[in-house]
């Protein structure tokens, strides 16, 4: 019977999944990540790990692994009392990362055409449709989201990982200020260049769709 018991209590921990640290641990960096990118996050506001934790239903430590990622990257810089916050950043240096993003995602953009598939296409035109909504109903947490939605699955199909890298430290700098330029979006309608990146991308013209999204 003993031995019953073993063979059964084996083959119940055989069956189970080990829980990977590591991917929790990711999972709550790319969610904070994904956060400053579409402007959840504001310019000088404070993060706190307990909260952070508390919204993404985790213990603190995964949350204080992410941040100390992010501090590294300069997302984030931290306070005189250990805490962290988001960067404040002036006029001349967040026109110089917009004029880099331009530049870096033009190319990804050129490196993207003809690898998109017709997942990808839908995805893109779902995305596009939320950006046409969002404008209308000038909905500026849906703006962000949809629009770092798009890009971002147009930068997936760039075979180098070097150019989504820096794109990525680029919107990690960007995208708590986009909030705060973008209180009206029914002024950016002649702006928005997505229609024509898909357009573009869906014909093969490599350039007109980095070009569309260096306009964008």
């Amino acid at each position: 019977a003993e031995i019953g018991r073993q063979a059964l209590d084996e083959k119940a921990e055989s069956s189970l999944t080990p829980i990977n640290f590591q991917s929790m641990q990711d999972r709550v960096y790319e969610e904070i990540t994904a956060g400053l990118m579409r402007g959840n996050f504001e310019p000088g506001q404070q993060v706190s790990s307990r909260k952070l934790a508390r919204a993404l239903g985790t213990s603190e430590m995964p949350v204080r692994n992410a941040l100390g990622r992010l501090l590294a990257e300069h997302a984030l810089t931290r306070n005189g009392n250990g805490t962290f916050s988001i960067p404040l950043i002036g006029k001349a240096r967040f026109r110089e990362v917009m004029e880099l993003r331009a530049l870096l995602e033009r190319q990804a953009t050129i490196q993207a055409c003809g690898r998109v598939e017709a997942a990808g296409f839908s995805n893109l035109r779902k995305c596009a449709s939320g950006l046409s909504l969002a404008i209308r109903l000038n909905r500026i947490g849906d703006y962000l989201d949809f629009n770092q939605r798009l890009k971002f699955t147009i930068y997936g199909y760039t075979p180098s990982a070097t150019l989504r890298a820096h794109i990525r430290l680029l919107w990690l700098q960007a995208g708590p200020a986009l909030h705060f330029l973008s209180r009206d979006l029914r002024q950016m309608r002649i702006i928005n260049f997505h229609e024509e990146a898909i357009a573009a991308l869906s014909s093969g013209d490599a350039e007109a769709a980095g070009e569309a999204v260096s306009n964008d």
